[in-house]
């Protein structure tokens, strides 16, 4: 089996209303945490909303602004949800194989990390998943975390192994490449693996697109738990650095402003960096938050977390 092969997912489940439209509702949270001054102009008198709390655990955040829809995943409750501008909320996939990290291609198709089957699927958000890559290199995938989609189309995935390892979030297996790596989807369908680390993560890039972002979670001492930042071109990884590293939790998800500014998920909630990796912020969170994602205009900060979706209105 090359890559690139793909067998189109059997339909799913229809999608159901979970939450009808409506204002968002109070969280009961202290307000964000200023460490630096320069954090006031983006943060201001910002305070944390709910949007839905009705999942199992909720992950993998990305703004469909085609649709103007907040998609993410409920892993463990096995669907992908969608928060409308009015307050609803509709499962747009039921029944997934564990999906986990979501993204959106330049033509505004859907793409998302199965745990389930090991691969990276697309679909248009209305039932129907088709995986466009489960192998690498001559071996199967782990289980695809997160993914990020770069303004040519080229899909870049973490691979570690939680997926194989968590019967709650996926399939229980073993690694048959024995890496835990950052892949890259080429044009062709090729998937490559472009550097190895110690359970990969969260990934993200700068504005400039010169620096790749990736997060760095074992669990069993593999490794050093933070941030690393890579010299990029568009298609290699180099110059290996640390970043940042977080006081409490782990970096599991994370996004980047259009001022560079990485937004990660920590056991406090979402800690603020400016791009020399000085701590800025941290904006607390009723339970450990998972990940992050931005809108299209950056005035809204959307955080995943346990049962929760919540929204951060910006400055």
């Amino acid at each position: 089996m090359t890559d690139a092969q793909a067998t189109p997912l059997a339909p799913l489940l229809t999608p159901a209303r979970l939450r009808q439209p409506g204002p968002p509702e109070r969280t009961e949270v202290a307000p964000p945490t200023i460490h630096h001054a320069a954090a006031h102009t983006v943060l201001g008198e910002a305070r944390l909303v709910t949007l839905y709390d009705g999942a199992s655990w909720s992950e993998g955040p990305t703004w469909w602004a085609r649709e103007r829809t907040l998609v993410w995943s409920d892993i463990v409750g096995r669907r992908v949800l969608g928060w409308r501008e009015d307050g609803a909320v509709d499962v747009l996939l039921d029944a997934t194989p564990f999906i986990n990290g979501n993204a959106v291609l330049p033509d505004g198709t859907l793409v998302h990390c199965e745990h389930g089957r090991r691969a990276i699927s697309r679909s248009d958000g209305t039932g129907v998943a088709t995986p466009i890559a489960w192998a690498a290199e001559g071996s199967h995938l782990n289980a695809p975390n997160d993914l990020i989609v770069t303004p040519d189309g080229a899909i870049w995935f973490s691979d570690p192994t939680f997926g194989l390892e968590n019967p709650k979030q996926g399939v229980p297996g073993r690694s048959e490449s024995g890496r835990t790596a950052i892949c890259r989807i080429d044009e062709d369908g090729t998937v490559r693996r472009m550097v190895d680390m110690a359970q990969p993560n969260g990934l993200a890039f700068s504005p400039d697109r010169r620096t790749f972002y990736a997060s760095q979670t074992p669990e069993h001492g593999e490794g050093e738990v933070a941030i690393y930042a890579f010299d990029w071109d568009g298609t290699t990884l180099s110059n290996r650095r640390r970043f940042a590293t977080m006081a409490e939790g782990i970096p599991d998800g994370f996004t980047i402003d259009r001022c560079g500014w990485l937004w990660s998920s920590s056991a406090k909630g979402v800690e603020l960096f400016d791009d020399d990796g000085t701590h800025l912020a941290t904006v607390p969170t009723p339970e450990t938050c998972s990940n992050c994602t931005f809108d299209a205009d950056e005035m809204r900060l959307f955080v995943t977390g346990g049962a929760h979706l919540w929204m951060l209105p910006l400055a």
